[in-house]
């Protein structure tokens, strides 16, 4: 079957969706995957026909804009400036999307593109299949997560929080999406009785229990390179360099902002050096696109390094601190170690809050962080009854199926119906 994959946004939006085409092409579906025009790298790796589509999430990011962006508290200032960007990038991602998609048997996206991807499925009559990072549909036990982060009193008060988010959110991406449909040639709103999508739950039900879903909904766990595809992208194996260090000493911290912006990496780094020596940790730095700027060093006590394979290192660290994306979230709580979330957006604020939930972790806003701030942090990070407490979970979620395989599966069930 030919299959298109939309895989907008950041690392954490497109590796995933990434790891899926790769699965599914192994399962004999022609897939053509469009992503982010700065991450077509790991695609084509891994011998995929990628086109690069849409918008450097990096360079928005890094504008005065973007930056404001990732400080937003409200949904209503999210929203507002989230859907400045799909004006100034969406118009001509959707004539890039009719192009891919064309002669396509079924779309694959995530929330980044699933406006998008809905219209056009609607428009060849084809399935579409949702990628979902975090509980995204209307449910009992978690509320929408930029709605509230803790669970309401009733189950009817958790399912309002969806509606109020579609609403909110539909008030500022109408007209956009008014004028995509129109290029389809659809009418205004869809038709009531449309062929229901899969909407794969792209996160471990250990880290969100409770949650039941029915066949259309299956909960896979997160989306990673399969043990294959990392061989194939050479990133089964530690860097040789890096392995030396791990070694050399007691197991660091890992620390990550990942997309978000710092104002001042200098000073972070200053930081990061002055904590690490108080605690007697070691620390490993993985700049990403916050630290933009930070230059590779190494020295016995602190390491800098552009990325790291989570999977890979993670194992080797005693914690980790990161900015909340699922991808790090669901790598560190599978390596069995404490966490410290630094949120920023989106569902970072989530991941973090739901961590400190399950005892295994600390969530504070970046807006809040400071020195004393991230001492305090990574110090109970340290404590005995957190340690353990993550490393049980740890063990409950290495015993899940991997992730990847099990939703390429789902997918195929699903398109053979």
């Amino acid at each position: 079957m030919r299959i298109t994959v939309l895989a907008l946004g950041s690392r954490g939006d497109v590796h995933p969706l990434t790891a899926l085409a790769a699965e599914l092409a192994r399962h004999g579906h022609e897939v053509r995957v469009g992503a982010s025009m700065n991450l077509v790298d790991l695609p084509r790796q891994l011998g995929l026909d990628v086109v690069p589509v849409g918008w450097n999430q990096q360079s928005m990011m890094q504008t005065e804009r973007g930056r404001e962006w990732v400080t937003k508290s409200t949904l209503d200032s999210f929203l507002q400036i989230t859907i400045e960007a799909y004006r100034d990038y969406g118009r001509r991602f959707g004539d890039e999307a009719i192009d891919i998609t064309a002669g396509s048997e079924a779309i694959v996206c995530a929330v980044v593109s699933e406006q998008w991807a809905a219209a056009l499925a609607e428009a060849y009559d084809v399935p579409l299949v949702a990628y979902d990072l975090t509980p995204s549909r209307p449910n009992d036990v978690v509320p929408h997560p930029l709605v509230a982060l803790d669970p309401l009193p009733t189950a009817a008060a958790n399912r309002a929080t969806y509606l109020h988010y579609t609403r909110r959110a539909w008030r500022y991406r109408r007209d956009l999406m008014f004028d995509f449909r129109r290029q389809l040639g659809l009418p205004a709103m869809p038709p009531r009785q449309l062929r229901r999508p899969l909407e794969l739950q792209g996160y471990s039900p250990t880290l969100v229990p409770g949650l039941t879903w029915d066949a259309y909904r299956p909960i896979v766990g997160d989306l990673r390179l399969t043990p294959a595809d990392l061989d194939r992208a050479g990133m089964s194996t530690l860097d040789p360099e890096l392995a030396e260090w791990l070694s050399a000493g007691e197991p660091p911290a890992l620390l990550t902002f990942g997309s978000t912006h710092v104002a001042d990496p200098a000073a972070m780094m200053a930081a990061i050096g002055r904590v690490c020596r108080s605690l007697a940790v070691r620390a490993l730095v993985a700049t990403g696109w916050g630290l933009d700027g930070v230059a590779p060093s190494t020295s016995p006590e602190l390491r800098v390094v552009p990325y790291v394979d989570y999977d890979l290192v993670l194992p080797h660290c005693a914690m980790v601190v990161h900015h909340g994306s699922a991808s790090i979230t669901a790598a560190g709580v599978r390596a069995g170690i404490p966490t410290m979330v630094c949120s920023s957006y989106a569902d970072q604020p989530f991941w973090g809050h739901q961590l400190e939930r399950l005892g295994v972790g600390v969530h504070v806003r970046f807006t809040d962080l400071s020195e004393d701030v991230l001492r305090s942090g990574m110090s109970r990070l340290t404590t005995a009854a957190l340690r353990r407490r993550a490393a049980q979970l740890g063990e409950r979620m290495r015993a899940e199926p991997h992730g990847t395989l099990l939703a390429a599966d789902e997918v195929d069930r699903y398109l053979a119906g």
